[in-house]
């Protein structure tokens, strides 16, 4: 049995990942140091998934799928599959279209830019490339991760209903993350300068790639500003599925390991304050997230020269048995003899083999006797027939006046 993390179907731990290896990239687009740019994106992507979050509420799943997904900046900016200077490029031209379809208008906008500057020690045009930037990536990523996991807008609104979780106080308290922005003071912004300052160890800490995959706790504020209500965004939870009978039953349980029977299946793995339905939509979308991450998909690069295929998942492994060995003989598959290929059947090879033989020798007796004059010319055969056809005879029936009947011959020639 294969477990799976919760938060790979979580937008804003996904995100959060996701974006990591392209930090630099919108710190030169943005004009930002690298640690500023870390915290912007922590913030910045808040922001944005409460934006999504608020907007679904409005509009349900048809509109994200048609409206935002579909886009047509999402679509060309689908067309590459690297991040670089002209990925940016196309990007920083679409950025405030899709930031103000994302927020409600462009003085959300505004106002989420001017809350992250205060926080990060930068200037409100600064943070607004930054986050409008974002909002097209953002947008990209989770279009390509419904797309390839084929949810329609049915599960589309499951899917944003179990986001909320993983925002929560108690699902961060949980984690009880060893550095954050409020009790540690390597995180503390010098207000003596523009720069953020930074000693060596909290490089060191940046550095690390395992704390980069951890996004910062959610902040409240951006449920204000997006006018999102957690509170009447309940997801719809299974109940039959959330037992231990039921995913005994169907193999999802601990029980059945030394069965032998599900060992490859799919599950999600508990997390304190996350309660996820084992649906097969849900799981296949975890796992394509899993696959996009470890590809490593956003990092700076050219752009290949052939695009990465999209992600396969065995529906065995979400749903169903792949052990090898049935456990019955009823279950075994019937096994059928392969046809033999014509041109590996002897009987079919002598007989195309004779006629072949016989064709070609009527063809040279013909030909040797056509040259010898046995033969003769077609032209010459014509005009003998004609002859022949002149000179033949007509009888003729002739009644006389005695009632006797007299037959005549009489030679007709033309």
């Amino acid at each position: 049995m294969t477990t799976i993390s919760p938060t790979r179907v979580s937008m804003y731990d996904f995100l959060y990942q996701d974006t990591q290896p392209m930090v630099s990239l919108l710190a030169d687009a943005a004009q930002l140091s690298l640690p500023q740019t870390r915290l912007a994106v922590g913030f910045g992507l808040q922001a944005i998934v409460s934006a999504l979050l608020a907007y679904q509420q409005r509009y349900q799943g048809l509109s994200v799928s048609k409206k935002l997904f579909n886009r047509s900046a999402v679509k060309e900016l689908r067309r590459y599959n690297s991040m670089n200077f002209t990925t940016i490029k196309v990007t920083s031209y679409h950025r405030h279209d899709v930031a103000n379809a994302i927020f409600k208008d462009s003085t959300d906008v505004i106002k989420a830019s001017e809350y992250i500057a205060n926080k990060i020690d930068a200037t409100t045009s600064q943070v607004q490339t930054l986050l409008t930037c974002l909002c097209v990536i953002v947008l990209r990523e989770l279009a390509i991760l419904a797309d390839y996991s084929q949810l329609d807008n049915d599960e589309i609104d499951k899917w944003f209903a179990l986001q909320p979780q993983f925002l929560s106080l108690e699902r961060f308290a949980a984690i009880e993350p060893k550095i954050t922005p409020a009790d540690n003071k390597e995180y503390t912004i010098s207000t003596k300068s523009t720069e953020l300052e930074l000693d060596s160890k909290e490089l060191n800490v940046f550095n690390n790639k395992q704390l980069s995959s951890v996004p910062p706790p959610f902040d409240p504020y951006w449920y204000e500003l997006t006018a999102f209500k957690p509170d009447n965004y309940k997801p719809v939870q299974d109940m039959q599925l959330a037992t231990g009978h039921y995913l005994k039953a169907i193999g999802r349980s601990s029980d059945n390991l030394q069965q032998g029977g599900h060992n490859d299946l799919l599950i999600f793995a508990e997390m304190t304050a996350i309660t996820l339905p084992h649906q097969r939509w849900l799981l296949q979308l975890a796992k394509i997230s899993e696959i996009y991450l470890q590809r490593d998909r956003l990092r700076i690069t050219s752009e290949p020269e052939n695009p990465p295929k999209p992600p396969l998942v065995s529906l065995g492994l979400i749903g169903g048995n792949s052990e090898s060995t049935p456990a019955t003989t009823s279950e075994i598959p019937i096994e059928y003899d392969a046809p033999v290929p014509i041109w590996k059947n002897p009987i079919i090879l002598i007989i195309i083999l004779v006629i072949g033989s016989l064709s070609a020798l009527a063809t040279l007796k013909y030909q040797t006797q056509k040259s010898n004059g046995a033969i003769p010319a077609t032209a010459e055969v014509l005009k003998q027939d004609l002859m022949e056809e002149r000179q033949q005879q007509d009888v003729a029936i002739v009644m006389v006046d005695n009632g006797e009947t007299d037959i005549k011959k009489a030679a007709k020639t033309e």
